[in-house]
């Protein structure tokens, strides 16, 4: 700013600067007007570079920053107050996420209607598949495709037409089968107790059967029955 100077009553109008000899004659004091200067402080320079405003000399203290003083946590990066000298950005770390491989394994459950013979199958499951997120930025899209799925196949063990005949140690129709013809338990006519030893009992069939009893006379030989 320009200012109007007297110098041994002379006036000297807009006068920028004004330069007076040193009193050593090695060079000269410049003088200049800084009172339309607008800085007030150090926070409006930046650090260590000097200016002067109103006649005081203020040092600035903006610090210069780099991409070397920004942090990244998770989705936000922060850039810390200062001076950037040129454009100035952060990288993120780059995350992933992946889609679990997952299956049901399901198990069938049967029931036999006893008066009609129908088999019902009844298959109940479920699974909840979660992807799993990295730390990181992820972009934009899906996270894979899930398939979720689960078979299993329970076959009855059948059993044919048969005949069981009774013998000396009990026979069983295993449970769990789907009989696919007549299961006969053989009879015989000659189950009666007429021939079944007395005392002895045959699938609940009392024996009548009496044994006789032989003897020999052991002076005469003769033989007897009872």
């Amino acid at each position: 700013m320009a200012k109007n100077v007297e110098i041994n009553e002379i006036v000297y109008n807009s006068v920028p600067s004004v330069k007076i000899p040193l009193a050593n004659g090695t060079g000269d004091a410049l003088f200049v007007d800084t009172s339309d200067a607008t800085m007030t402080s150090g926070g409006q320079s930046l650090d260590g570079v000097t200016s002067y405003a109103n006649g005081v000399k203020i040092t600035g203290s903006i610090p210069t920053k780099t991409a070397a003083d920004m942090t990244a946590s998770g989705a936000t990066v922060t850039a810390p107050a200062g001076y950037y000298a040129a454009a100035t950005s952060k990288t993120i770390a780059s995350g992933t996420a992946t889609t679990p491989a997952t299956s049901i394994s399901a198990v069938p459950v049967l029931s036999i209607n006893a008066s009609t013979g129908v088999i019902t199958g009844t298959v109940s499951a479920s699974q909840n598949v979660t992807p799993t997120v990295s730390a990181g930025y992820v972009s934009a899209g899906t996270a894979g495709t899930i398939s979720v799925s689960g078979s299993d196949t329970l076959a009855l063990t059948a059993q044919a037409a048969q005949t069981i005949t009774p013998g000396t140690t009990a026979q069983t129709i295993v449970a769990g089968q789907y009989l696919t013809g007549a299961q006969t338990i053989a009879g015989d006519a000659n189950l009666i107790g007429q021939n079944i030893k007395a005392g002895v009992s045959i699938f609940n069939v009392d024996g009548e059967l009496s044994t006789p009893v032989v003897s020999q006379d052991s002076v005469t030989k003769v033989l007897s029955i009872s």
